[in-house]
């Protein structure tokens, strides 16, 4: 088993940290900072341990072993951590209202692999590299590789379906389909209504 010092995804410089008691090798590029053993196959990375970090916001957003955000993870553990209080009501019975919410819950836009896309269980607007269409909103996602699925197969909210590569980056938002988003780069989405 040969170390590389170059990162998978832009060949970059690395630099050796320990995570879980392993040597692991993370990329030196802020924007990239992808994590690998360092064995060259891709397939081993998936086994990197996953981890939390605290943005500037004071959000916790939970990261797969590879240094991917993962999404569905980050989204329950915000749910999880949400304050409101189901009892804290008025004496007339009505829940006193929550005024707006925190920054940290505003919807974001997340570079994600396709294949990730399979984990969004309710739906959400993505942007695949190369899509001319730009944002779309999608309703499902499947890919099992398992199964012999070589593309995971999207389905789209205006009936379409279409199989993509499962590499390619996209952007996703969580998002409702009542609204599209504007932005272009991962952070807040700044979404208008359709």
């Amino acid at each position: 088993m040969q170390i590389t010092s170059q990162c998978p995804v832009c060949a970059a410089a690395t630099e050796r940290i320990e995570t879980g008691g392993e040597e692991v090798w993370r990329c030196t590029v802020p924007d990239c900072s992808r994590r690998t053993y360092g064995t060259g196959d891709p397939d081993d990375d998936d086994l990197l341990p996953g981890y939390t970090e605290t943005d500037g916001t004071g959000a916790v957003v939970v990261y797969r072993g590879t240094g991917e955000i993962d999404v569905e993870a980050t989204a329950e553990l915000a749910a999880q951590d949400d304050t409101g209080d189901e009892d804290d009501q008025s004496d007339g019975g009505t829940p006193e209202p929550q005024g707006l919410a925190p920054a940290a819950w505003e919807p974001q836009v997340y570079d994600v692999r396709v294949k990730d896309l399979v984990y969004v269980l309710t739906g959400a607007w993505v942007w695949i590299y190369g899509d001319p269409e730009g944002w779309r909103f999608f309703t499902s996602a499947a890919y099992d590789p398992d199964r012999g699925d070589t593309t995971v197969t999207i389905t789209y909210s205006d009936g379409e379906v279409v199989r993509e590569e499962p590499w390619p980056q996209a952007r996703l938002v969580h998002a409702g389909p009542g609204t599209i988003p504007t932005a272009s780069r991962p952070g807040p989405a700044r979404l208008v209504k359709r």
